[in-house]
C-alpha cells in the first residue's frame, strides 16, 4: 500500500490518527496542571510526612536488625527481604501509604474550604479527578518503591559488599526480581489510591481503612474462598518468590492465583473506584457544611 508523504517529507497521518493523537494531548494539557498541584498540596502536607515515615520504617528496621545479620549467606538476606517484602511492605507500608496520600488528594481541598477554586477553574472535573489520582500513585509509588530498593542495599552492602551486590543483581538475577516486587507494590498501591479516593469523596473520616486492614489482613485466617476477596491474595500471588519455610498454623496464601488473573482483578477494581470517584466527584456541589 503507497504511503503519502507531506511537504516536509514526513508521512502524512490519516485523520482517524490525528484525531487520537489530539484527543492524548488535549487529555494531557488538561491533566498535568491539575497532576502539578496536587503534587504540591501534597509534599507540603502533613499527609505526606506520614507516608514518607512509613516509607522509611522498613529501612529503619532493615538496620536494626543488621548486627544479627552478620556473616549470613546471601540466600538468607533474600529471604529476611522477602519476609519483610511480605509483612512489613505489603501489609503495612504500601496498605497505609496508598490509603493515607488517596484520601488526603481528596478530602484537602474540602477540609480546606478550597474546594470552588478548582471548580471554577475551566477544567472538567474528570481531568480534576485524573490528575488528583496521577499524583498521588505517583508519590506513594515513589516512596514504597524507593523504599524496597534502600531496604535491600542496606542488607546487603554491609554484609556481603559491593563485588557481591553487583554479582547478586546481575548473575543472580536479583535486580530482575526486585523489578517484579516494585510492580507488585505499585498494583498494590493502584487499588489502594483508587479505594481511598472514592471512599474520601464521601466521608470525613479515615477510619474505613481499619475495618479494610483488619480483612486485609486477616488472609491468613480465611477459608480459600474468602481469600479471593481480598487486595492482599492478589499482590501476594504476583511476588516471584515463595516463603520456604514451613506454616504450621494457616497457609498464608493457599493457592496462588495467575498472574493474569492477579492483573485482571487489581486494574479492574481500580478502574471501578476510580470511575465511582469520578461519578461522585461529577455530582459534587460545593456546600462545605454538608460535605
Amino acid at each position: 500500500m503507497p504511503v503519502s508523504f507531506d511537504t516536509h517529507g514526513g508521512p502524512v497521518r490519516t485523520r482517524k490518527e490525528r484525531s487520537f493523537s489530539g484527543v492524548v494531548v488535549g487529555a494531557g494539557r488538561l491533566i498535568w496542571p491539575v497532576f502539578l498541584v496536587s503534587i504540591r498540596r501534597l509534599v507540603h502536607s502533613k499527609f505526606f510526612y506520614a507516608a514518607l515515615f512509613l516509607a522509611a520504617l522498613p529501612v529503619c528496621l532493615a538496620v536494626i536488625i543488621l548486627p544479627s545479620q552478620m556473616g549470613a549467606s546471601i540466600g538468607r538476606l533474600h529471604l529476611v527481604l522477602e519476609s519483610f517484602l511480605r509483612t512489613v511492605f505489603l501489609a503495612f507500608v504500601v496498605f497505609f501509604a496508598g490509603n493515607i496520600l488517596g484520601f488526603a488528594v481528596m478530602r484537602q481541598e474540602i477540609d480546606d474550604q478550597t474546594l470552588h477554586f478548582p471548580l471554577l477553574q475551566p477544567t472538567p472535573r474528570w481531568a480534576l479527578v485524573v490528575g488528583k489520582f496521577a499524583a498521588a500513585l505517583l508519590l506513594a509509588s515513589l516512596l514504597c518503591v524507593l523504599s524496597l530498593w534502600l531496604t535491600y542495599l542496606v542488607l546487603v552492602i554491609p554484609t556481603q559488599g559491593v563485588f557481591a551486590l553487583v554479582k547478586d543483581l546481575t548473575q543472580g538475577g536479583r535486580f530482575f526480581i526486585l523489578l517484579k516486587e516494585s510492580t507488585a507494590l505499585v498494583l498494590g498501591l493502584l487499588a489502594y489510591t483508587t479505594i481511598a479516593m472514592f471512599m474520601g469523596s464521601f466521608l470525613k473520616s479515615i477510619a474505613y481503612a481499619l475495618i479494610l486492614l483488619a480483612w486485609d489482613t486477616g488472609v491468613p485466617y480465611l477459608p480459600s474462598t474468602a481469600k479471593m476477596w481480598t487486595v492482599m491474595h492478589y499482590l501476594q500471588s504476583l511476588l516471584p518468590e515463595r516463603l520456604s519455610q514451613q506454616r504450621r498454623l494457616f497457609e498464608l496464601l493457599g493457592e496462588p492465583a495467575p498472574v493474569w488473573l492477579c492483573l485482571v482483578v487489581l486494574v479492574g477494581l481500580s478502574l471501578v473506584f476510580l470511575a465511582g470517584c469520578l461519578f461522585i466527584f461529577h455530582r459534587r456541589e460545593c456546600l462545605y457544611g454538608e460535605t
